[in-house]
């Protein structure tokens, strides 16, 4: 049973101009069409002409975990304004006139794809709209490791289903970053991440993660900074029953056994105290472990990604960090850099957040391009951190919908004015990007933008070659 199946269904019946019965239930209700869709596999939704909620199957609501009984009768608009769906193809059908396929975001997390296709009775007027939906989260994870790099970098592109290294502006060194990340997600060795607060460690651990064989296990992230020694073991390790006063009659498990078979990520490994350095090594070292107050060592099987901004290398001499500590974590060394070695990032960035901060706060607030370039100057000390909370301050703190440069800090401000092209040259090429950067945001590709613009779309991609330079 198949969607085309009743599709052609929906059609060969003459009697469907209001797509309900004379009881005013929906035809989808009752037999024999209530049995058809459910007998579909695939996730099947359908809505009236106007793009309200009249039936769904049984698959759908396995796919999605969304009760037919929140759906029915509910307008598309109103679910997406509701956060139950990140957009709607049959809202686009209604628009276009004919099939849609796109990428939803079901609850803000799972992904499905779904194909919306209308169906015209004889007069050509929009009867229904018949809509098939499919399970893409785990295809998404196993994409191509360049599709995920706006999810990295530009951070978390929900509604996009692909992205080519030509849409975007991504400087030569966080490219070789990048390429080493992924080729490294191939194997198990370990991994040490070092970079300045907030550049993306974090995203970084996880990104290897995702994409490699470990994917389908758990990711469990500990930040060791600042949490006494006792609980610090007991988070890793967990305990068992009885092991101290007041722990729990059953035991509790450590995220070494909850990570079993996944990757563990410790975020600042270089504050983690000497005595929890020498029994992390022996877990590394022998792929077990001695949960408090046991008696019986644990065999775990994980993946261990480690981070810091402090320098290790310092801290062995001054007998701080374990030297052989260090030489295990340190198999493959991976530094993120920072911000401000990487301006060319700086614009696509503000132009990202500014869409997911419109999209989450119900705005419509853009930053002018004299803003966007003022920020591109600035140094960035807290990396990318800072930016997102500088966008995220700048839209919710003013009421005007543009950012100008006159609503950005006296800091980014005089930055940029002393970093501003004095050459002809240098300003028409400032110019130049402003409108590129610009395009590729208003329209998603290289395609697209080089169609807009009336160039030529290998013209483009040379011309965004250079600005990665």
């Amino acid at each position: 049973m198949s969607i085309d199946y009743l599709v052609s269904a929906v059609k060969s019946r003459s009697d469907l101009y209001a797509i309900k019965g004379q009881d005013g239930r929906s035809i989808f209700d009752v037999e024999p069409f209530r049995s058809i869709i459910d007998a579909i596999q695939d996730g099947i939704y359908i809505t009236d002409e106007n793009a309200n909620t009249i039936a769904v199957n049984s698959a759908y609501e396995r796919i999605t975990g969304l009760h037919r009984n929140i759906l029915i009768g509910r307008h598309m608009g109103d679910l997406v304004k509701l956060g139950y769906l990140s957009n709607s193809a049959s809202l686009e059908v209604v628009k276009r006139r004919e099939v849609v396929t796109l990428v939803q975001s079901i609850n803000g997390n799972q992904k499905i794809l779904v194909t919306g296709s209308p169906v015209f009775d004889e007069k050509k007027q929009l009867i229904c709209i018949v809509t098939s939906v499919r399970d893409i989260t785990e295809l998404l994870r196993a994409k191509h490791a360049q599709e995920q790099l706006e999810n990295l970098f530009r951070s978390q592109s929900q509604h996009k289903i692909s992205c080519s290294a030509n849409d975007l502006i991504i400087s030569r060194e966080t490219q070789r970053v990048f390429d080493l990340a992924t080729n490294v997600a191939r194997f198990d060795s370990k991994v040490l991440l070092r970079g300045e607060t907030g550049t993306g460690k974090s995203k970084m651990a996880r990104y290897i993660h995702s994409i490699s064989s470990r994917a389908e296990h758990a990711f469990l992230e500990l930040n060791c900074s600042g949490i006494p020694d006792s609980l610090l073991e007991m988070e890793l390790f967990g305990y068992v029953a009885g092991a101290f006063t007041g722990a729990s009659a059953k035991g509790k498990k450590g995220l070494l056994e909850i990570a079993h078979q996944g990757t563990l990520f410790l975020d600042e490994i270089g504050d983690l105290p000497l005595n929890m350095q020498v029994k992390l090594l022996k877990v590394i070292e022998e792929s077990r472990f001695l949960p408090v107050g046991a008696t019986e060592f644990k065999d775990v099987d994980i993946r261990v990604i480690c981070a810091t901004h402090r320098n290790l290398e310092d801290m062995v001499a001054q007998g701080e960090f374990r030297e052989d500590l260090f030489y295990r974590i340190n198999v493959v060394d991976i530094e993120l850099p920072p911000l401000r070695s990487r301006r060319s990032e700086i614009m696509p960035l503000v132009q990202q957040y500014q869409k997911q901060f419109n999209e989450k706060y119900q705005m419509n607030t853009v930053f002018s391009l004299e803003a966007i370039e003022a920020m591109s100057h600035y140094s960035w000390p807290g990396n990318i951190r800072q930016l997102v909370n500088v966008v995220e301050r700048l839209m919710v703190s003013d009421h005007s919908t543009e950012i100008t440069l006159h609503n950005l800090p006296a800091y980014l401000r005089s930055d940029a004015a002393s970093a501003q092209p004095k050459g002809l040259k240098e300003r028409v090429q400032a110019f130049e990007m402003e409108l590129i950067m610009q395009a590729l945001s208003e329209h998603g590709s290289t395609r697209a933008t080089a169609e807009a613009l009336g160039v030529e779309q290998s013209t483009l991609v040379k011309k965004i070659a250079r600005f990665k330079q």
